[in-house]
């Protein structure tokens, strides 16, 4: 999607705040945060593969010792399956509401769509995701989706295309560092388990290798580069808010509406790429994590 020629007159601040809780942009809150659901469903699919050969795997290589092999080899073929056929079922779904999440801000931001989105839903399908029209109103309500950026309705529109732009940005940053962390801590508790429960059983280190590590390294090795994934992740989220954050700051280089598409496409490319955080990160950080960015945009728009 070129941007660069692309002629853009942000609508104002009280404009955008205004059609952030309209209907149509409602509707698309509702749809993605739909299909976002749905592309959870093949990641816990996926970690529930790797749950039961994480709890089954060892007891199973050191109770029958020759199983431990065969044991490494499921693994092994379940890593296969998830990487392929799993996740490109997430991936597509993720894809699909990447792109109706950048309707939704297009519609709230007044930008002009430059390009076709083979992946974005039709407008049938984007109602069958929402539900029906008069039920959106208590759907977004219930769901806490009004007011979804923070908007001091009295800023130019540039300035406040270019802070939700960044709250976005921050926001999604501060969760994946926060999933990041909740991974580092459940496989160091479980490589703990493993440790104490072979000291119990009093297994030698060939027995405890064979029978409880071997097993379970091609499930270690997934995770781990699911950890990487989400620490790239959150380190492009960062980069890119605190770019928007310096350019708002008072830098040599005022903001212009050419810098809020380019932003936009930015934006769009990080959230079709991004690994998943599982609900209940979300809904546990939530709270805090929308304070921090209520705070932050209106220090920003003091400035």
């Amino acid at each position: 999607m070129a941007v660069g020629a692309t002629e853009y007159t942000p609508p104002s601040g009280r404009e955008i705040g205004d059609r952030q809780n309209s209907r149509d942009a409602l509707r698309l809150l509702l749809a993605q945060r739909k299909l976002y659901s749905q592309s959870k469903r093949w990641l816990a699919l996926r970690w529930l593969g790797m749950l039961v050969i994480a709890l089954a795997a060892p007891p199973i290589a050191v109770i029958w010792p020759n199983l431990a092999v065969v044991a490494g080899a499921v693994a092994g073929g379940w890593i296969f399956i998830g990487r392929t056929a799993l996740f490109q079922l997430e991936q597509k779904t993720v894809e699909r509401a990447a792109s109706v999440q950048e309707r939704f801000d297009f519609t709230v931001f007044g930008m002009p769509t430059t390009g076709i989105r083979s992946t974005l839903p039709s407008l049938e399908d984007i109602a069958s995701l929402a539900g029906p029209d008069g039920k959106i109103a208590d759907r977004a309500r219930k769901g806490n989706l009004n007011d979804w950026y923070p908007i001091d309705v009295n800023q130019s529109g540039l300035k406040t295309v270019a802070v939700c732009q960044r709250a976005n940005a921050s926001y999604s940053d501060r969760l994946l560092n926060m999933t990041a962390r909740v991974w580092v801590v459940t496989l160091t508790v479980w490589i703990v388990v493993l440790i104490v429960a072979s000291l119990v059983l009093k297994l030698s280190l060939s027995a405890f290798l064979l029978g409880a590590m071997l097993p379970l390294l091609p499930a270690f090795l997934d995770v781990w580069e699911y950890w990487r994934s989400i620490r790239r992740a959150a380190k492009d989220r960062r980069d890119l808010a605190m770019t928007i954050e310096t350019r708002l700051g008072g830098s040599n280089q005022p903001v212009d509406s050419q810098d809020l598409l380019v932003w936009q496409e930015r934006i769009f490319d990080l959230r079709r790429n991004a690994p998943q955080v599982p609900d209940f990160i979300y809904k546990i950080t939530r709270k805090r994590n929308e304070a921090a960015m209520h705070t932050a945009a209106d220090q920003l728009n003091q400035a």
